[in-house]
């Protein structure tokens, strides 16, 4: 038998290593989706939990190594949770990395479209440092981000899209805090998950004090 030659072995390692390091799209996942469709049980990825009745199978990974969204890095520090009801996708919760959130925003809101309803939040910022983040934002947010008076410090700034579009929910928070930074958090959910209590952290039905009540019966 012959030997493999060095620039053969060399390619077969390279090529072994980019297959090992091929992340998992966060992007692609569609709720309500059958879950044999994903790759969630890939150990190297997820930690699993399942329910005592086997309905519900939450997917942890903690610190999203090998996770993205499309190209958009995830948040070392707070994770994803996929959550699996009666094997299909019942809800996704991430996290963007801080440095890119608006770039998260962005994608999602391209993504949805038009939210059915929405919040506002006041911050002071320093005027250069909130001259970019207010363009950005206004490329996206449907005239929520205005300036407060003539200060140059103060704005509003949408602080959270809801979207329902009949089968599923989704709501992307965005906070901005006074030195600057930003953080986010998207949960998209669907109604069944979400009105069987299968959905960590969303309680149905959705107490009457959430500024989404009306839109979560």
């Amino acid at each position: 038998m012959k030997k493999a030659s060095p620039l053969l072995l060399i390619l077969l390692v390279l090529f072994n290593i980019c297959c090992g390091n091929k992340s998992f799209d966060l992007s692609t996942i569609v709720v309500g989706s059958d879950e044999k469709k994903y790759d969630l049980q890939n150990k190297n990825i997820f930690l699993q939990d399942v329910s005592k009745d086997k309905k519900t199978v939450q997917y942890y990974a903690d610190e999203n190594k090998g996770i993205q969204y499309g190209n958009i890095p995830l948040s070392h520090e707070m994770g994803t949770r996929i959550t699996v009801y009666k094997g299909k996708i019942g809800a996704v919760e991430t996290y963007a990395d801080e440095k890119h959130s608006l770039d998260f925003v962005r994608k999602i809101v391209q993504q949805k479209g038009k939210p059915v309803a929405g919040l506002t939040e006041k911050v002071n910022l320093d005027p250069i440092q909130a001259k970019d983040i207010v363009e950005q934002l206004q490329k996206v947010d449907f005239g929520k981000t205005q300036w407060n008076g003539t200060g140059g410090r103060s704005f509003t700034y949408p602080s959270a899209f809801f979207w329902n579009d009949g089968t599923n929910y989704s709501i992307l928070s965005i906070a901005i805090e006074n030195d600057g930074r930003i953080r986010n958090k998207y949960i998209t959910l669907s109604r069944e998950a979400y009105i069987n209590n299968a959905v960590f952290g969303m309680k149905y039905p959705a107490p009457v004090q959430s500024p989404w009540y009306q839109y979560m019966k």
